[in-house]
């Protein structure tokens, strides 16, 4: 497979998100996140992983209260962070694996209710015991394999990403905000201009 083509497959992939109805799903995600008096927890475990952390990172740089966790580090003595408050987005293609739905379970047994899925598959042990699910269907991954996370680890980073530019928007986050919030680097610098 040629870069192009995998890169093709990856913009299909995207493309394919704006063409079906999604307006419930992000409203409700939209919804519990504004009224979140938390801590925004993003989760994965993979490459799902990185992706958390990074769309976690995303938040917080746009004003939103978020933190990343790692499910499997978590279920070894760090359950005690969470309060009822906070919302958990579990990020699983599969929405199967085992050690997301365990932490998932964990939460659950500690009274944490506010949990979002964000998968491709409708039918997931994690849907059924999430409060709101965001069904990000994938068509092809973009690999000559067709099953290595590359189309969907961008899809779900996009959307989420795309749902904290609304969040900040609607909280009037100004530039002068998001440039006290980056005090290092090129953007610190434009503070000192």
């Amino acid at each position: 497979m040629l870069w192009k083509e995998s890169l093709s497959l990856q913009i299909k992939s995207l493309n394919n998100i704006l063409q079906i109805d999604l307006e419930n799903s992000v409203q409700n995600v939209k919804n519990l996140l504004a009224q979140c008096k938390g801590i925004i927890y993003f989760s994965g475990v993979g490459k799902n992983y990185f992706t958390a952390a990074r769309v976690s990172d995303t938040y917080t740089s746009l004003g939103l209260r978020a933190q990343f966790v790692d499910p499997v580090n978590t279920l070894h003595g760090g359950m005690g962070v969470f309060k009822e408050e906070d919302v958990i987005i579990a990020i699983s293609k599969s929405g199967e694996t085992i050690e997301l739905v365990r932490f998932i379970e964990a939460l659950i047994n500690r009274n944490i209710r506010n949990i979002i899925l964000v998968t491709s598959n409708p039918r997931s042990s994690l849907q059924n015991i999430s409060k709101f699910v965001l069904y990000l269907p994938i068509e092809h991954e973009g690999d000559h394999l067709g099953i290595a996370p590359i189309a969907s680890t961008m899809v779900y980073a996009a959307v989420l990403d795309s749902i904290a530019v609304e969040l900040s928007s609607m909280r009037n986050y100004t530039k002068a905000d998001f440039i006290r919030n980056h005090p290092g680097g090129a953007i610190g610098e434009m503070d000192r201009k």
